[in-house]
């Protein structure tokens, strides 16, 4: 098994949460829950030591926090799988950070200047994460999702049956043995070419861009019961008949409450930007120092 390596990738990470959003659900772990093999899972606490250097402590919660801001092609990866690499960043880090601490660095302009910015961005998420959370909560999301739900629904899908044949006077053939009162399904199994032809042609529920243009641009003008004339598309000439029409199910809540969630920050933060505008003087000013105009802050206009 070839080695897991991401000691760039981590320090890199490593070096950016100050500057990420704060998860509530990250401050309010006290540990993580891993399997092992068929036994139930066992927690491992955030203060528990992993490795010591040079008397300075590293916890469990360091690697917890180096897992959550591995890059993305690492961060499906379990946490006992990227265990071991981890740890060894950590320790590689704390190295680092104790010639560090041993330099005065922490005293130093450059470092001092650094971590009053970081502080700021911190300080800024963390406000405007906990205004989010408290509208953007799990019950509104859901009622968020219900009223779209109701006010859309899922796109509209078709069932139809189709007879494929390779030549328009086989399918012209075939539009008139069903004038006549021909069975579809039985004309299906014995002359459509196409694979759904052994289930009498039935090509289920679909929506329209899940057909080619020519046979669903036919197939969702038809109503239920109609028989088309033929039809030509890439694969030959069709004869479709429309079983139903539906409205579908639509994606379901997991799938939307990413999107939903989203739209509900952005939407929070630019009502606190316009409260907290509305209560501040503020003033621009050009770049000769000039008096400028002090942009609209708040809701953008759609």
């Amino acid at each position: 098994m070839r080695k897991i390596s991401f000691a760039p990738l981590v320090l890199a990470a490593m070096a950016t949460i100050a500057l990420m959003q704060t998860s509530p659900a990250l401050a309010q772990s006290s540990g993580e829950k891993l399997k092992q093999g068929a036994a139930a899972p066992i927690t491992i606490p955030d203060d528990q030591v992993v490795a010591v250097v040079k008397g300075s402590k590293i916890l469990f919660r360091d690697v917890r926090l180096a897992h959550q801001y591995l890059p993305q092609q690492y961060r499906g990866l379990a946490i006992d799988k990227v265990y071991d690499p981890l740890v060894q960043q950590l320790i590689e880090r704390r190295l680092v950070l104790l010639a560090a601490r041993a330099d005065n660095l922490a005293k130093d302009p450059q470092v001092v200047t650094q971590l009053d910015l970081a502080r700021e961005r911190i300080m800024e998420q963390v406000y405007l994460t906990r205004k989010i959370n408290a509208i953007a909560t799990p019950e509104a999301l859901k009622s968020a999702y219900d009223a779209e739900k109701g006010a859309q629904g899922g796109p509209e899908e078709v069932r139809a049956s189709h007879i494929l044949v390779e030549t328009q006077e086989e399918a012209d053939a075939l539009v008139a043995a069903l004038d006549k009162g021909g069975d579809f399904a039985a004309l299906a199994k014995e002359k459509s070419k196409g694979p759904s032809g052994t289930k009498g042609g039935d090509l289920g529920y679909f929506t329209k861009d899940k057909m080619v243009p020519e046979f669903a641009n036919t197939a969702f003008a038809m109503k239920v019961g109609d028989v088309s004339a033929p039809v030509k598309t890439g694969f030959g000439w069709h004869v479709i008949k429309v079983i139903d029409r539906r409205k579908s199910a639509g994606p379901t809540f997991a799938e939307r409450a990413p999107a939903i969630r989203q739209a509900m920050s952005q939407a929070v933060a630019e009502r606190v930007l316009a409260d907290l505008s509305n209560e501040a003087k503020i003033e621009v000013f050009k770049l000769d120092g000039t008096p400028g105009q002090v942009p609209t802050l708040g809701p953008r206009t759609k």
